[in-house]
C-alpha cells in the first residue's frame, strides 16, 4: 500500500503542466454583441440598485451591461470552463490547460489577458482570539468602548440600527455564521439576503473563514450583555473572496466579482477587511508606488463601486509595524472610506497601516476601535481580536445608521457627513486621518447638507465639445472638485475649481460620452457630456 502511495505521487509529480488546469483572466474587446442596452437597465440590474443610482445622480453606462453571452459561448466552446463574468473590465475569469488556452486567445471578440499569466500561484490574515468572560451587563456589556467611541450608543437611543439597509461583506468566509447564538436573530429574520462563493474548491460560504464571521459579528450581532453590533437591524449579503490556502492574485478578480454582485442587489454598503500587497508568486507583488487608487485591479473595483454609488468602507491594512507600513489595495481606492485602528483612548494601534497614498491623498480616511476588538467566534463563543479587519465593519454600521436616519441624502453626502464628524477633520493626518467619528457630529452636519430634492444649478457648456474648444463651466459654490470619467467608468481627470466661472481646455481626448463629478459642499452632481 505504502510503495503504491509512493508510486501515485511519483507519478503525479511527473505530469506535464500543459495537462494541468490554471484560471486566467480574460478580456473581450467590446460589448457589441451584447443583448442589453442602457436604455433598458431593469433587464440587468434590480429596482433597488436603480434606486440607488437614481438617488445618487449615478447614470447607467456601457460598463454595467453585461458581458456578452455570445463571446461567453465561444470561450466555452475552446474548452474552458467560466467560472463567472466580470462586466465592469469587460471579461471572465475562466480555467483553462496552458495548452489549450491559445484557442481562447485567437477568438476575434478576445482582446487579451489582464495579467500575462495564470492569476493562481497562502497565507490568510490571521487573529488573535481569547475568551471573555461573560459580561452581567443587559446591554453592550464588553463591547461598549467599541459602541460608545463612534457615539454608536445614542444612535441606538434614537432606534436607529440599520434597518432597510443593506450591508456586503467581502471576506473569506462565514464559517458557522449559519449556527452561532450571536447571529441567531439575523438569519431567524431572514436578513442574509444572498450569498456567493468565488473559489471553486468551497463548498457554502458557511464551511470556510472564520474571519468573515468574527467581522460579520461586529455589525449584526445580538447578543445582549456580550456583544451588540453597530447596526444589529440591517440585512446583509455575503461573499466569500478570499482564498484562504494561498495569497493570489486571483483574489483580486473574485473581489471585483463581489462588488459587481453587490451591485446588481442594490447594496447600500460594501465592507471588506482585505488588503493585498505581497503574493505566494513574488513576481505579481504590488509596489508602494501600485498605492495610488489607479494601478492594482482591487482598487480599480473599489472605485468602480464608489462611483455607483456604494459606500465602501476599507480596512487600512495591518502593516504598521512591519517594513511595508502603509496601506494596502483596495485602501488607496478614491471615493471610498479607508478605515485604521486605535484602541479604546483613541491611541493609533501599532500595527494599524499608515498613509498618504502614493498620489498624496490622505490615508487612512478615519479611524475605529481595531486593538481588542469584541468579536464572536466561530464555536459561539464571544472574544478578543485585534486588527482594521474589525474597526472598518464598525465604520460601516455607523454609514447604515446615517443612510436610515436621513435616507435622502446621498452617498457622497453620507460620506462627507462621516468625515467631517472626525475628531481631527479640521487637522487630518497620515495616522488617524480625520480621526474618530461620531453619529451625533455626523447627524449634525448632515441636516445642513442641502437634500437631493433641491436643483443645485451646475452647468457645462457648449455640449457637445470638440477636445481644443473651451469648456465653461459654472458651479454654485465658491470651490468645487471635478472628475471627469469616461463611458467604462475610469477618471481619467481630476482638478479644482475654485470660482463660480470658470473656463477649462481639453486634451485631446478619444470622442465619446463622458461624465463630470462635482463634489462641493457634502454635494455630490454628475453632468453628461459628449466629446466629438
Amino acid at each position: 500500500m505504502f510503495q503504491r502511495f509512493i508510486f501515485f505521487l511519483l507519478f503525479s509529480a511527473s505530469l506535464p503542466l500543459q495537462a494541468q488546469t490554471y484560471r486566467y483572466l480574460v478580456l473581450f474587446k467590446d460589448k457589441a454583441s451584447t443583448t442589453f442596452s442602457v436604455n433598458n437597465p431593469s433587464a440587468f440590474l434590480s429596482s433597488k440598485s436603480l434606486e440607488r443610482r437614481r438617488k445618487n445622480r449615478v447614470p447607467v453606462i456601457e460598463q454595467d451591461l453585461p458581458v456578452s453571452t455570445t463571446y461567453l459561448n465561444q470561450v466555452k466552446a475552446t474548452g474552458a470552463n467560466i467560472l463567472f463574468p466580470l462586466k465592469w473590465i469587460n471579461g471572465a475569469l475562466i480555467t483553462q490547460k496552458p495548452s489549450d488556452l491559445k484557442k481562447t486567445l485567437a477568438l476575434s471578440s478576445v482582446k487579451g489577458l489582464y495579467w500575462n499569466f495564470p492569476a493562481d500561484s497562502s497565507q490568510a490574515n490571521q487573529i488573535q482570539s481569547g475568551t471573555l468572560a461573560t459580561n452581567a451587563n443587559p446591554n453592550y456589556g464588553n463591547s461598549n468602548n467599541q459602541i460608545t467611541q463612534l457615539g454608536i450608543d445614542l444612535m441606538h437611543e434614537k432606534g436607529i440600527d440599520g434597518e432597510g439597509t443593506i450591508i456586503t461583506l467581502l471576506d473569506d468566509g462565514f464559517k458557522n455564521a449559519n449556527t452561532v447564538s450571536y447571529l441567531q436573530n439575523l438569519f431567524a429574520d431572514k436578513r442574509v439576503l444572498a450569498t456567493l462563493k468565488t473559489d471553486p474548491n468551497v463548498s457554502s460560504i458557511y464551511s470556510t473563514g472564520g474571519h468573515g464571521t468574527n467581522v460579520l459579528s461586529t455589525i449584526a450581532a445580538n447578543a445582549p450583555g456580550q456583544l451588540i453590533g453597530t447596526a444589529f437591524n440591517a440585512s446583509f449579503a455575503l461573499a466569500q473572496t478570499e482564498e484562504n490556502r494561498h495569497e493570489l492574485i486571483v483574489e483580486e478578480a473574485n473581489w471585483l466579482r463581489g462588488a459587481e454582485w453587490a451591485d446588481s442587489l442594490g447594496t447600500d454598503i460594501i465592507s471588506s477587511s482585505l488588503g493585498y500587497s505581497t503574493f505566494d508568486n513574488p513576481l505579481h507583488n504590488h509596489s508602494y508606488g501600485d498605492m495610488n487608487g489607479k494601478s492594482t485591479l482591487v482598487s480599480k473595483a473599489a472605485s468602480w463601486a464608489a462611483s455607483k454609488g456604494i459606500l465602501c468602507t476599507i480596512s487600512a491594512g495591518n502593516e504598521g509595524a512591519n517594513a511595508w507600513k502603509y496601506i494596502t489595495a483596495p485602501a488607496d481606492a478614491d471615493s471610498i472610506l479607508t478605515v485604521g485602528s486605535v484602541n479604546a483612548l483613541g491611541s493609533l494601534s501599532s500595527f494599524s497601516s499608515i498613509g498618504p497614498s502614493y498620489d498624496g491623498r490622505t490615508k487612512p480616511d478615519m479611524v475605529a476601535m481595531g486593538s481588542s476588538t469584541v468579536v464572536g467566534l466561530i464555536d459561539g463563543r464571544i472574544g478578543l481580536s485585534n486588527g482594521t479587519s474589525f474597526s472598518a465593519p464598525l465604520i460601516a454600521g455607523l454609514a447604515a445608521g446615517l443612510m436610515q436616519a436621513f435616507p435622502t441624502h446621498t452617498t457622497q453626502q453620507i460620506r462627507n457627513g462621516i468625515l467631517k464628524s472626525g475628531s481631527q477633520f479640521s487637522r487630518a493626518d497620515m495616522l488617524l486621518g480625520f480621526g474618530i467619528p461620531n453619529f451625533d457630529k455626523a447627524s449634525k452636519s448632515m441636516d445642513l447638507i442641502l437634500s437631493n430634492s433641491e436643483e443645485l444649478n451646475f452647468k457645462i457648456y457648449p455640449n457637445p465639445v470638440s477636445p481644443g474648444m473651451a469648456l465653461h463651466i459654472s458651479i454654485p459654490f465658491h470651490s468645487a472638485q471635478v472628475e471627469i470619467f469616461n463611458n467604462a467608468g475610469l477618471v481619467v481627470q481630476t482638478f479644482q475649481l475654485n470660482q463660480r466661472e470658470s473656463t477649462i481646455y481639453l486634451g485631446p481626448f478619444v470622442s465619446g460620452k463622458y461624465y463630470f463629478r462635482f463634489t462641493a459642499e457634502s454635494t455630490l452632481t454628475i453632468k453628461p457630456i459628449l466629446i466629438l
